[in-house]
């Protein structure tokens, strides 16, 4: 039928598209760095060549020598490399999971109100066992607590195998905690390993830009081989043991190449995490970062659930339509060719024909297609951040392409429209990732990073447990999404309106966006300035390791 055929081919055309872009986003980032790559080493070639008039005073004095930095360059690329090799690892089986977690469900025959119990005890585990796994991390070790990780998330893929709902319920909770441990205790081990190594602050955005760009290609290809994999065992399951298989490559990595690190371990765990609340509670923008991305996030968790009924019932309702105009059109054809003749002998098989387009979507392309558009997304950040672009700014942008996305999908019945604004929100989610986690660096202490994450993390699980749980519609969902949005959007600006109050009083007489300003700000006010909204690159400051306690 021509429904089922133009539907797979926006399927296939968005999905080509998105790789398109991605591609002409990379290679616009490897033109644009050659030539300052020539440059640099212009100059550098400029500097050996020239006489040394002053002899050699410098070298006497104690400084560097031009070639000292270099030792420095390849400790912070093995470091940066140890991270991305695990991080990205573990999202790839994370990815695998995610284009098949509501079929699966659906395969073993649960409506749509059992599945979203199963997701919410996954939130819920999260919102209830994350604080504490935390504080966990920060005692015990980050690296210990990863490698649980790798475990947990490795023993909720294979309970998959079984279809009763207790097992599965099982699978859940344990992905609930897996979850927690993936979304804080990464960042929280890169984030204190940098700082320790003293490497310039300026590297975690770079860091965290190359991860969610990495994370972007990791997610298309596990989509397209999740994909491969369920379709050649015919098993919906088969991508699950794929990811458990990546899990134990992971904790392999992290076990013979990360060091371990701590938080703060002068307290006890619910002396840190009592701790932690206070700063939350004591420090605006802190509680201001928190609020945004438990908006944010908990409208985000919410899409990976509505993404496949909402695009399947569209599709599917596409189908009816075609069919019914198709249906219409045979049976007048056969009136004019046929008059006299049994009229359903003819119109059933056509009709039986047309039945069978209305096919599942194909969940690997979608998935892959929404990745896709996620990777030229944390593109966009780089590129926005090299051309001076406030990290506030980025998350405005991101928050107002998530009242978009959901506004659509709440308000119109139409296919290729709502489509659209998911890709659309999915560039939004590939920008936010890397600039709310430049953000947290500047402004989460390092000694309590791990528990303040999950702390944003329980307002986050109850909101999406919330929601789930109500079994609204899928509009009253998605206009709940929008609202969230809008209330993120109104955080990000009374962070941007604090931080310019705070610069035009430390700089009365300078412009709110100088580099001046923000230079002499920063120095009055250490590491808890960060430069939101400024027209040039933000300038991180080493995270503090300031003890709650005082």
């Amino acid at each position: 039928g021509a429904a089922g055929s133009s539907a797979m081919d926006a399927f296939s055309v968005s999905f080509a598209c998105s790789l398109a872009l991605c591609a002409a986003a990379y290679m616009g980032d490897l033109l644009m760095s050659a030539p300052l790559a020539d440059s640099s080493r212009s100059a550098d070639d400029a500097a050996k060549a020239e006489p040394d008039v002053n002899g050699t005073a410098e070298a006497s004095e104690g400084t560097a020598a031009p070639s000292a930095p270099k030792p420095a360059k390849r400790e912070f690329k093995r470091l940066q490399r140890a991270y991305l090799a695990a991080y990205l690892l573990a999202v790839f089986a994370d990815w695998l999971q995610g284009p098949y977690v509501y079929a699966l469900y659906s395969y073993y025959g649960y409506q749509k109100r059992e599945v979203g119990l199963l997701y919410i005890a996954g939130f819920a585990s999260s919102a209830v066992f994350g604080t504490f796994i935390a504080s966990l991390a920060d005692l015990y070790g980050r690296k210990r607590l990863i490698l649980i990780f790798c475990a947990t998330y490795a023993l909720s893929c294979l309970v998959k195998h079984s279809p009763r709902f207790e097992m599965l319920l099982i699978g859940r909770i344990l992905g609930g905690v897996a979850y927690s441990i993936l979304f804080s205790v990464f960042e929280s081990w890169f984030v204190h390993e940098h700082s320790t190594q003293r490497f310039e602050s300026e590297l975690l955005s770079d860091t965290f830009g190359k991860a969610q760009f990495w994370n972007g290609v990791a997610a298309i290809v596990a989509g397209q081989i999740a994909g491969c994999v369920a379709n050649a065992s015919q098993s919906k399951v088969a991508p699950f043991d794929a990811a458990a298989l990546v899990l134990l490559v992971t904790a392999l990595i992290v076990g013979r190449h990360w060091s371990e690190n701590y938080g703060d371990r002068g307290v006890a765990m619910h002396v840190g995490l009592r701790n932690a609340v206070h700063v939350v509670v004591r420090e605006p923008k802190i509680l201001l970062v928190g609020i945004a991305q438990s908006c944010f996030e908990s409208a985000m968790f919410t899409f990976t659930f509505l993404w496949t009924p909402v695009l399947q019932e569209r599709f599917q309702a596409l189908g009816r339509e075609q069919l019914a105009v198709e249906a219409a059109l045979a049976s007048a054809s056969l009136a004019e060719t046929q008059v006299g003749a049994d009229f359903g002998e003819s119109v059933a098989p056509a009709s039986s024909a047309l039945a069978g387009t209305l096919k599942e979507i194909p969940h690997g392309m979608v998935f892959s297609t929404y990745m896709a558009m996620m990777m030229f997304g944390s593109k966009m950040f780089v590129r926005l951040m090299s051309r001076g672009v406030g990290v506030s700014i980025i998350l405005l942008t991101t928050f107002a392409l998530g009242i978009i996305g959901f506004g659509a999908a709440a308000a119109s019945q139409s296919f290729l429209l709502v489509h659209v604004a998911f890709i659309g929100f999915e560039v939004a989610c590939g920008m936010y990732f890397p600039a709310i986690s430049t953000l947290r660096a500047e402004l989460v202490p390092s000694d309590q990073r791990s528990a303040i994450l999950s702390i944003y993390r329980v307002p986050l699980n109850i909101l999406v447990v919330l929601m789930l749980y109500a079994d609204w519609s899928i509009a009253v969902v998605c206009t709940s999404c929008v609202a969230l949005m809008m209330i993120g959007l109104c955080t990000v600006v009374r962070l941007l309106w604090m931080t310019n109050t705070n610069t035009s009083r430390s700089q009365p007489d300078g412009s709110l966006f100088s580099a001046e300003a923000t230079a002499s700000n920063a120095s009055e006010n250490g590491d808890e300035m960060i430069e939101l909204g400024r027209a040039s690159p933000v300038k991180l400051a080493r995270p503090s390791t300031r003890s709650s306690k005082a």
